[in-house]
């Protein structure tokens, strides 16, 4: 698992008026990063991702696409 010391968890973020939020995967038998993006309290998109990098890149496509 690829976690970047210098990206603290959880990491939020605000892009193109959507809430990012990434956390560490909960579940203890698999390894990666859960990603979130949410407008209005309301989550439009969720996914998991080996490292934190890529977890933040997807979670800003799905932004993209929402668009």
């Amino acid at each position: 698992m690829d976690h970047d010391s210098n990206i603290a968890l959880p990491f939020e973020e605000e892009y193109q008026g959507f809430e990012i939020y990434i956390e560490q995967n909960p579940d203890n038998y698999s390894e990666g990063f859960c990603w979130s993006i949410s407008r209005n309290d309301e989550c439009l998109n969720e996914g998991i991702e080996f490292d934190i990098q890529s977890a933040i890149n997807m979670a800003r496509k799905a932004v993209d696409a929402s668009l």
